[in-house]
């Protein structure tokens, strides 16, 4: 049964017909010189893991919302405004430089506002500009913890955000605000929901030489688990006994 729980009304509500704050997002495909003013593709925006949504008011028609209840995940919200971006193109929606975005579908509907919880971190969607430290400090679910470059993580968060087959748990990966990494890679349906976390580091001297199986350096062995998605773990490898 869906979660009929109404969202929280907007405090700061924006009368229909009236511009909304901030930068625009966009969603579809047109050339740069196709759009006037600033804006922002949604391929490049930062959103967050979570929000508090609220449902305004101020217009003729009710407030679209990404999902029932008074909190939306960045990934529904993801989802919501690419598809509603691309499928109404006369709806419109903003970024503010504090995180808040605004959504309606029509310059008379009424605006739906999300509030970050900037404390939940970013979605990673540009790991080369993201993931830029010079080498992270990776712990894994069994409390293991190696040293990995920074190419290693940024190919960490590309499997994890490889779509899945149908029924099997997403991954997913956030930049959180002390510029640490979180990440999941997913897997089976009756795979455990390992986390990894990687906080920046200083750059060793030296790697030393990789694995001639493989290619990774030994600080990078057997922390990935062997099953989908397979990664850093080299058959060939013998965890410590």
């Amino acid at each position: 049964m869906a979660d009929t729980r109404p969202v929280t009304v907007d405090p700061a509500d924006i009368p229909a017909r009236q511009p909304l704050p901030g930068t625009r997002i966009i969603a579809h495909r047109i050339p740069a010189w196709g759009i006037e003013g600033p804006y922002v593709h949604m391929d490049a925006a930062d959103i967050h893991a979570r929000y508090e949504q609220h449902a305004g008011r101020a217009g003729d028609y009710p407030a679209h919302t990404a999902e029932f209840g008074p909190r939306a995940s960045g990934e529904a919200l993801d989802r919501f405004l690419r598809g509603s971006l691309n499928s109404w193109l006369s709806s419109q929606a903003t970024v503010t430089e504090d995180g808040v975005i605004r959504y309606r579908q029509t310059r008379n509907h009424c605006t739906a506002t999300f509030t970050p919880d900037r404390a939940s971190g970013i979605l990673i969607n540009r790991p080369d500009k993201q993931v830029t430290a010079p080498a992270y400090r990776v712990t894994g679910p069994t409390g293991m913890t190696q040293l990995w470059r920074a190419q290693a993580v940024r190919d960490a968060v590309a499997r994890c955000r490889q779509k899945p087959p149908v029924g099997w748990p997403a991954g997913w990966a956030h930049l959180m605000p002390d510029a640490a990494v979180r990440l999941a890679p997913g897997g089976a349906p009756w795979s455990r929901a390992d986390v990894y976390a990687a906080e920046p580091a200083e750059e060793p001297a030296s790697w030393g030489p990789p694995c001639a199986d493989c290619t990774h350096p030994e600080s990078e062995h057997g922390q990935w688990s062997r099953t989908t998605p397979r990664w850093t773990s080299c058959w060939t490898y013998q965890p410590p006994q």
